[in-house]
């Protein structure tokens, strides 16, 4: 199966079902009076987690997602069908962040970056594209005025999103390490993973994730392509897969012993420097395949680890003859408990959601000193909907959050507010 870490979506919800105009009509009461219906509400789009997903893979044959138009509203005051809802499966650790070209108009204000959220969790779900609502029938808009309207509203479009997700792999412990040095072959060891093995470098093309089956714990192991020197400018695989170890909580650089074990460190430590990734990260030493050197070679290299790195944990074993693995198993296991005492989580933002609570789309305009003009999408809609009563539409905005757009902007009480050729004062 094809590894995906990146994919582009187009997201429609539903667009809310129009309201109906009709009269009621009797035997003897042929003019009884309005009973259109409202329309229904387009679906929502949900995103969800699924830990059973590994990457983007499935969702690459369908990059486009239009959720149920709600039923236009019916005669006898009834009310029109929801449209369906749609809930994406997404694996954890997913990024989703804003695409500045968003539908058909183009945002430019928005930042490319922009993130909506993330889902972390198994089942988390949220709600990424609102359906737009049902317009109401001409029964609604009947009063001691004006008894017989021969109107309706039609429905709200749905919001319509051009997202870009990205994922990190969440898991406890990422692998790292130049090609052969052991990693998949480990990997394989600790857990019931079958990953293939061979004898040339690079056999390891995409993150493998597996879970360490002696572990009390569920402890989850990132098996990451092998870096090379110079991997930071392009060369061999790159530093592409190294993001996915930006959420692990350790990072374990695995070293060949049978070779020159202090060279590769350097190696591999530079690449990490140069990354940027890793600068705060625990980290923990693994050196493999120590069934290949002498007992003397051993007992040179723990002398000088034990010397160079206080710090930091290291480990030998073979990961091939499967010795020295309960050690590793303990010894990550309280490393990991150890990482979990000194996590905040009162002010680790484990879940980033941008505010929605002002519309993504608005943007204040300094005419001049004291002026300002209100745009976009979600003003044109309040347009289109009163587009005969004007002032109705400085009525709308008033019960949306624009208070805090304004103080964003520094827009001080009394000054001018314009919208569609409307003018109104700040207090």
């Amino acid at each position: 199966m094809k590894f995906i870490d990146e994919i582009e979506l187009n997201l429609q919800a539903g667009n809310g079902g129009s309201g109906c105009a009709s009269f009621t009509s009797y035997y003897r009461n042929p003019k009884a009076g309005p009973d259109g219906g409202n329309g229904g509400k387009g679906g929502d789009i949900y995103f969800q987690g699924n830990e059973q997903i590994n990457s983007f893979f499935s969702l690459s044959f369908k990059k486009r997602w239009v959720a149920e138009k709600g039923e236009n509203g019916k005669s006898k005051a009834r009310t029109g069908r929801e449209g369906q809802d749609i809930y994406i499966q997404l694996p954890l650790g997913t990024i989703i962040k804003l695409n500045s070209e968003n539908g058909e108009e183009n945002l430019e204000f928005l930042n490319k970056e922009l993130v909506l959220g993330e889902i972390l969790l198994p089942r988390q779900t949220l709600l990424i594209a609102r359906g737009g609502r049902g317009g109401k029938g001409n029964a609604a808009f009947a009063s001691s005025i004006n008894r017989a309207p021969n109107y309706a509203q039609n429905g709200q479009p749905g919001e319509r999103l051009k997202l870009k997700l990205e994922l990190r792999i969440l898991a406890e412990i990422g692998l790292l390490g130049l090609p052969n040095v052991g990693k998949s072959t480990l990997t394989n060891s600790l857990s019931e993973a079958k990953i293939k093995t061979a004898n040339f470098p690079f056999t390891t093309l995409f993150p493998q994730l597996a879970i360490i089956k002696d572990s009390k714990e569920k402890i989850k192991i990132a098996d990451l392509p092998g870096i090379i020197e110079g991997a930071w400018q392009g060369k061999g695989l790159g530093l592409r897969f190294l993001q996915h170890v930006a959420r692990c909580r350790i990072i374990a650089l695995v070293l060949d012993a049978s070779l020159n074990p202090l060279e590769d460190l350097r190696i591999l430590q530079k690449e990490l420097v140069k990354s940027n990734f890793l600068s705060n990260k625990p980290k923990a030493f693994i050196l493999n395949k120590m069934d290949l050197i002498s007992q003397q070679q051993k007992k040179t290299l723990e002398e000088i680890f034990s010397r160079e790195k206080k710090e930091e944990k290291v480990f030998f074993l073979s990961a091939l003859h499967r010795t020295g693995l309960e050690n590793l198993v303990n010894g990550l296991s309280k490393l990991i408990q150890k990482t979990d005492e000194n996590i905040d989580f009162s002010s680790h933002d484990f879940h980033k959601v941008y505010d929605l609570t002002v519309p993504i789309d608005w943007k204040l305009i300094s005419l001049r000193p004291r002026y300002w003009k209100l745009t976009g999408l979600t003003i044109d809609k309040l347009i289109k909907k009163h587009y005969f009563e004007k002032e109705k539409i400085i009525q709308e905005i008033k019960k949306l959050p624009l208070e805090e757009i304004l103080n964003q902007n520094e827009v001080k009480k009394g000054d001018t507010i314009i919208i569609d050729e409307q003018e109104f004062t700040w207090s």
